[in-house]
């Protein structure tokens, strides 16, 4: 499934009416009947729905879902943000239809006192207002009614995005609406994964509206929400006749005195995502702790490191940060060069004056920072971290040579030729010390068992977070998951996705 901008679905539509010959007025009746449809289960005769319409695309869409609600058994109400003479093209188009369908409509600005009383009575409300096109603030008549909505105690359910939220999911301060559930048209669109704009959503369901695929080949999206179906599809198979060292014999440096359970969360969760052989390289004094929970690795001190017949490594979780472990992790980084590395932790602060390095390798890092390390790394704060998750993630990827997996409530994973995908699993559980050294040994262990890098980080992402959505399944709450249960979910997740051969 493809996550497209506000522009790149203007260019998407314009193929599809222009190139294709999908007129506006078909996509506009796909796309209310799909929100019908889904609104429709919720209907009763008792239920009184106020459809809330503004001057563009997205009201014709309200206009399309007003015609049918004239079927159904519910109490239905368009009211309109603006004089219906400034409703335009195939708008208008669906606004005549419904009229003469027998269908009436009242405008909040003659009738502002009837409206409110009709807020206060209503039970769902149809955010038909804004559409993706808008820029800025909404004007003020719309920003009022915005606020009068979100005061109301029906549900909201808005059309494509939340009237008033930008679909680039740029930073705002303007009024918008917070709604109950999205019913996005076709494809999410970026600011469904990006603060702030991602907390006005809701439930987000996506509705597709009849948009042919050579649309979106022909604007050249590069971006994708990772589904199950694709994650089934590309898990490596396993011949009934290899042997360990057919699953890669990875090495992981990590760990410091004062924090053995990082390198015991990798090397732990990296054995139970399949890898074959597992080397540590820990302080001699970290070896008895983490060899009495992991003894199925082996195990080197810092100074025995050698790469001799590795085929993939993993480097930061817990590793310190003075100048030995900075030497520690240029030395892993070069010398590495012709096989997969993980970049993660404190191996990602020590490279922030080394980025040269990442460039210079044969096979491309996977570095796999939170929001904090991503703005050290890219000189920049936090805050432009959050506003920018998407744009920012490509060009350091594309700059540096790298994958870059930007961890947050949806992971971003870019690699190095733009492309990028969206994880969709995971919850605030995994908000806790411990959950990104669990993932560096998943993706340590998947890069050397796919045959293709973006998809193994993409699968090793999604199995992270769909550990931690089974755990809350199970009973766990978002407080109390640890890392250690992070690892246990792992095989009843893989177990799963492999049971199920769709796709397959």
């Amino acid at each position: 499934m493809h996550v497209v901008s506000r522009e790149e679905m203007q260019s998407i539509d314009q193929y599809t009416i222009k190139q294709i010959g999908l007129g506006g007025p078909v996509l506009m009746e796909n796309a209310g009947r799909a929100i019908y449809a889904a609104i429709e289960p919720d209907l009763s005769p008792e239920t009184r729905v106020l459809v809330i319409i503004g001057k563009g695309n997205n009201g014709g869409d309200g206009f399309v879902v007003a015609r049918q609600l004239l079927d159904s058994c519910a109490q239905a109400e368009v009211w309109l943000a603006v004089d219906p003479e400034r409703i335009t093209g195939d708008a208008a188009v669906h606004m005549n239809a419904y009229l003469a369908s027998g269908g009436e409509m009242r405008q909040i600005e003659e009738e502002h006192e009837q409206f409110s009383a009709q807020l206060d009575r209503a039970h769902l409300i149809v955010d038909a207002l804004l559409g993706t096109g808008v820029r800025g603030a909404p004007y003020p008549e719309y920003a009022a009614v915005i606020e009068q909505m979100n005061h109301s105690e029906a549900e909201t359910v808005s059309i494509d995005l939340p009237s008033g939220v930008p679909a680039n999911g740029e930073s705002f301060d303007h009024p918008a609406v917070l709604a109950n559930r999205t019913l996005t048209l076709e494809c999410p669109k970026l600011a469904q994964f990006v603060l702030p704009a991602a907390r006005y959503f809701g439930r987000v369901h996506v509705l597709p509206i009849g948009i042919p695929s050579a649309a979106y080949r022909a604007v050249g999206i590069q971006r994708r929400l990772r589904n199950r179906a694709e994650v089934i599809r590309t898990l490596p198979v396993r011949d009934p006749f290899s042997h360990k060292g057919s699953h890669g014999r990875g090495l992981l440096v990590a760990g410091a005195e004062g924090m053995p359970g990082a390198a015991f969360f990798a090397a732990r969760s990296a054995l139970r995502s399949g890898i074959g052989l597992l080397k540590v390289c820990v302080p001699d004094a970290v070896k008895p702790v983490i060899g009495a929970g992991v003894p199925e690795a082996m195990y080197m001190s810092r100074h025995q490191l050698n790469f001799e017949s590795i085929t993939g490594v993993a480097i930061g979780p817990g590793l310190g940060r003075g100048r030995d472990e900075e030497a520690l992790v240029l030395r892993a980084v070069e010398e590495s060069s012709e096989v997969p590395c993980v970049i993660d932790a404190d191996a990602l602060f020590h490279l922030k004056t080394h980025l040269d390095v990442l460039r210079a390798r044969k096979v491309p890092a996977v570095l796999s920072p939170h929001a904090g390390e991503m703005a050290r790394l890219a000189g920049v704060s936090v805050k432009e971290v959050e506003r920018s998750r998407f744009a920012l993630s490509q060009a350091f990827a594309q700059n540096n040579h790298v994958y870059l997996v930007l961890k947050g409530k949806y992971t971003i994973i870019t690699a190095p030729d733009g492309r990028q995908s969206v994880n969709p699993t995971g919850n605030a559980a995994l908000a806790k010390g411990g959950s990104g050294d669990v993932l560096t040994g998943i993706l340590l262990a998947f890069l050397l068992q796919h045959e293709q890098i973006m998809e193994a980080v993409c699968n090793a992402v999604y199995v992270h977070g769909a550990a931690a959505d089974e755990l809350v399944k199970r009973g766990h709450s978002l407080l109390d998951v640890l890392a250690t249960d992070v690892i246990e979910m792992i095989p009843p997740v893989l177990h799963q996705l492999y049971s199920d051969t769709t796709g397959r």
